[in-house]
């Protein structure tokens, strides 16, 4: 979202969606009703971050976990933030209905973007989620070149994931978004402009 004032709000009134997972939130800045009630998140003490927003609101998540990436950005301030939540879609007495969501913004580095410091940032998020069981892991993975997406692939895939979907950063090639799921069939993907400098996507997932 780059900290656009309101724009998970925006993007929740026009599109929708069940599940919404962002990155780069100004949380502050949200609407009460449209958003905050319904989401569960992981910010600094400015409101930057990470965050899950549910349609059915927050009673439908739980299991609530929060990471930092292990490795600060250049400056050392700042630590990319996930949040992770179970979200269920079924009815509350089968856990079986249950899905692990990962809102992940990885480990940047600018300008050196070092491999190995997203790959512990992955790691840290994965080892935390339940080894088994349906999830998505999406957001913006800052996958600056094909061996980071490479290293980013091959974790997930031994945790039992697969990348459905990449969207392009747009001017560049290789992409920095990505969508892995657990235990679920894509649908359907789309993307979409805003005045972010990312593009967002849609995704329809099926649990069959």
């Amino acid at each position: 979202l780059e900290k656009k004032p309101g724009l998970a709000s925006r993007v929740v009134r026009e599109l929708e969606p069940d599940i919404l997972l962002v990155q780069e939130i100004s949380l502050a800045t949200e609407e009460k009703e449209t958003f905050l009630v319904k989401q569960v998140h992981n910010v600094s003490k400015l409101g930057y971050g990470t965050a899950i927003y549910s349609k059915k609101g927050i009673s439908s998540v739980s299991n609530i976990r929060r990471v930092q990436s292990p490795h600060a950005e250049i400056g050392g301030f700042i630590r990319k933030k996930t949040t992770i939540a179970r979200y269920n879609y079924g009815c509350s007495d089968i856990p079986t209905s249950g899905i692990d969501l990962v809102s992940f913004h990885g480990y940047n580095g600018q300008p050196f973007k070092q491999v190995d410091h997203l790959r512990d940032h992955v790691e840290a998020v994965v080892s935390v989620l339940e080894r088994t069981g349906k999830s998505i892991f999406a957001g913006d993975f800052n996958t600056w070149t094909r061996t980071h997406i490479e290293v980013v692939e091959k974790q997930l895939v031994a945790a039992g994931f697969h990348k459905t979907f990449s969207w392009p950063y747009p001017g560049r090639e290789i992409p920095l978004d990505h969508v892995f799921i657990r235990n679920m069939k894509l649908k359907n993907a789309i993307t979409y402009r805003n005045e972010s400098d990312h593009s967002g996507a849609v995704i329809e997932l099926s649990d069959d």
